[in-house]
């Protein structure tokens, strides 16, 4: 009888300790971060990577279309899509939301217990041993699990609105690098073309000099002058290297690999045009105040947040009716058998919840507050950046109208020229004055063009849509 017993006791400790043992699956899995590995992983990123091939195959590129002869905006958001890090990271938050709602759905597991004891058998027991084995199995109440579900949900929804943020940000950003990038060729351009003159007019005021017809000042002042344009011309040179440094780290390349991209020129009077007619008419500013309330990732975000303080506040609710735990078991005591069933719970009488219930409502306050500060904020940079762009716009067309005066006048003077009436020198002093106010309209050109962006900005969603922006849109969270 006594080696049964024993057999017995040994037999569910052995059980006990298998059935604990057993209930570990997952194993331990290093990984290391490899400093050596990361670093040759950003210098080796290249645009002809069969991956990007395949991920733009995805967005609708065709096979012919590769190698892309000319990169916009679209082919330059993609390719920091798909090599920029930042991104990385808000997918990688993503998935850690995603996980925390499974997480948020998993029952609690049973609690296994088991006892063992022997007595000296003082009060003549049967048997002096005693053994025994209960589960615990944990209840909750008030659909605790399922609005922790839902808290956890509107958590991965925030999470999700911040990927498309960063989608969108990388976007932006790419757009203003391009516009500093066509604004200092434009740039370079003209300055190019003032260049020249310069060295048509001390040219000629050169010959004079020598023919004692003109005294050393006047070509010592037009000297200065085209010394300062190549000033200008250099330093444009300079800040188009820190351009494009500014382009790749955006589009996650190195400075070599972006170097061998051509970038898409811009036309810059059919853009201009183009934005005129979409800004410039008088119920568009409630239009795009619209498009910024309904389609701002951030005020998507804000409302995300608010309804995870909403779930937040239920499940605390929630609490103030406690979960219960049923304690089946099984006692062998001292001979005897003995079945039990316990229950037990908490009894909230000295703290029914009332402090986290309140600590929750605050917080979902904040989130209130926080939404209709951001809304006004964005109401507010709407209203100042379509002032701008008018103001822009007003700007450019009044700086058109002079040069088109000016233009009329270098007309008239060349047709004086034509006839003899007057010389080189005079024709090529004012064409030097019309290039001049050419170069201040370019100036205003480019501010339309980047009050444009700014308003763009503001919405968080393209002006236009472009012929591959249906692919783009689920990327940026926007529907087209």
């Amino acid at each position: 009888m006594k080696t049964l017993q024993k057999i017995q006791l040994i037999s569910m400790l052995l059980f006990f300790c298998g059935l604990t043992i057993g209930c570990a699956k997952e194993k331990y899995i290093a990984k290391p971060l490899d400093a050596e590995q990361i670093s040759a992983k950003i210098l080796n990123k290249n645009l002809s990577d069969d991956g990007f091939k395949a991920y733009l195959a995805k967005q609708g590129y065709a096979v012919s279309e590769w190698p892309i002869q000319q990169w916009g905006l679209d082919e330059l958001t993609y390719a920091a899509l798909y090599f920029n890090p930042k991104l990385d990271v808000a997918k990688a938050q993503l998935a850690l939301a995603n996980t925390s709602i499974i997480t948020a759905n998993q029952r609690q597991n049973p609690t296994l217990g088991a006892t063992s004891a022997r007595s000296n058998r003082a009060n003549g027991d049967i048997s002096p041993w005693s053994y025994g084995l209960d589960v615990s199995i944990p209840v909750v109440t008030n659909n605790k699990r399922e609005i922790q579900v839902e808290e956890a949900e509107r958590l991965r929804d925030a999470a999700q609105l911040s990927v498309a943020e960063i989608a969108w940000q990388l976007r932006s950003q790419i757009a203003k690098d391009l516009m500093a990038y066509h604004e200092n060729i434009a740039a370079q351009q003209a300055l190019s073309q003032e260049l020249n003159t310069h060295a048509s007019i001390i040219n000629m005021l050169e010959k004079r000099v020598e023919l004692g017809l003109l005294a050393t000042t006047a070509l010592n002042d037009a000297k200065l002058s085209r010394q300062k344009t190549e000033i200008a011309s250099n330093l444009l040179s300079s800040q188009l290297v820190a351009i494009r440094g500014n382009l790749a780290t955006d589009t996650g390349l190195n400075l070599e690999q972006l170097n061998t991209v051509s970038i898409k020129p811009i036309q810059i009077d059919a853009v201009l045009n183009q934005e005129s007619t979409l800004l410039n008419t008088p119920e568009q500013l409630k239009i795009l105040q619209q498009n910024a309330l309904l389609n701002r990732l951030d005020i998507r975000r804000s409302l995300a947040k608010y309804a995870a303080a909403e779930a937040k506040i239920k499940l605390e609710v929630a609490k103030q009716t406690p979960d219960i735990a049923l304690t089946p078991g099984y006692l062998f005591e001292f001979g005897d058998r003995i079945w039990s069933l316990g229950f037990s719970s908490l009894i909230n009488l000295l703290n029914k919840n009332q402090t986290l219930i309140a600590e929750a409502t605050n917080l979902r306050e904040i989130e209130g507050a926080q939404f209709e500060a951001l809304q006004t904020n964005i109401i507010g940079e709407l209203n100042l950046a379509y002032a701008n762009y008018q103001s822009s716009l007003q700007q450019m067309h009044q700086t058109q109208l002079q040069l088109n005066f000016q233009a009329n006048q270098q007309q008239n003077l060349q047709n004086q020229f034509d006839k003899g009436l007057i010389d080189r020198l005079v024709l090529t002093q004012n064409k030097l004055f019309y290039l001049t106010s050419e170069q201040q309209l370019l100036r205003l050109q480019f501010n339309c063009l980047k009050a444009a962006i700014h308003i763009e900005d503001l919405m968080q969603r393209p002006l236009f849509d472009a012929s591959k922006n249906d692919e783009l849109y689920p990327l940026l969270g926007l529907k087209p």
